[in-house]
């Protein structure tokens, strides 16, 4: 198996995801502050006193939909394919799972510094700050961020070994 290409694919489709995961959240937090308020610090959603809005749960479901269904699912298709050909020995399993692994790790990695630390902890733009929570030290509170992105480091494994069964399948 060459590894190298496996790698490859797995983060640079990963970065693809990444990027469309970006303007995800950014359109979703133009369409409502508040649909990701179960991803703040608690503190921050105390001040905030609000529950989700209606209209932040719409998002949340559209951005869901969006992310994984028409951005997701296909991007992942497609590098299966892709990947498939690339290969010499064609698609495996191993190299399958592998390579999903890879997508979402760097999801996973691209989310925690980029979006959580650098954007929201150091830069806190307008549109990401909930109103009536300028200001807080929370924002800022890296472990936080850090111990989500533990919590959900599962789904790494889970996402791999589900796309590289039904990779499989079908090649």
């Amino acid at each position: 198996m060459e590894w190298s290409t496996v790698v490859g694919y797995g983060i640079g489709y990963g970065l693809v995801l990444s990027v469309l995961f970006s303007a995800a959240v950014f359109t979703g937090a133009a369409l409502s502050r508040d649909f990701l308020l179960n991803d703040y610090p608690p503190a921050i959603q105390r001040r905030y006193g609000k529950p989700k809005s209606a209209r932040g749960q719409r998002v949340a479901v559209v951005f869901g939909v969006a992310v994984w269904g028409v951005c997701g699912v296909p991007l992942m298709t497609i590098a299966m394919i892709t990947l498939h050909a690339a290969l010499s020995d064609g698609l495996g399993f191993l190299s399958a799972t592998l390579c999903a692994a890879l997508v979402f790790a760097t999801l996973t990695l691209f989310d925690l510094v980029v979006l959580d630390w650098i954007i929201l902890a150091g830069l806190r733009p307008r549109l990401l700050v909930l109103p009536g929570t300028e200001g807080m030290k929370e924002y800022r509170d890296l472990r936080f961020h850090a111990l989500a992105a533990i919590r959900g480091s599962p789904l790494i494994a889970v996402v791999g070994l589900a796309t590289g069964g039904i990779a499989t399948l079908f090649v």
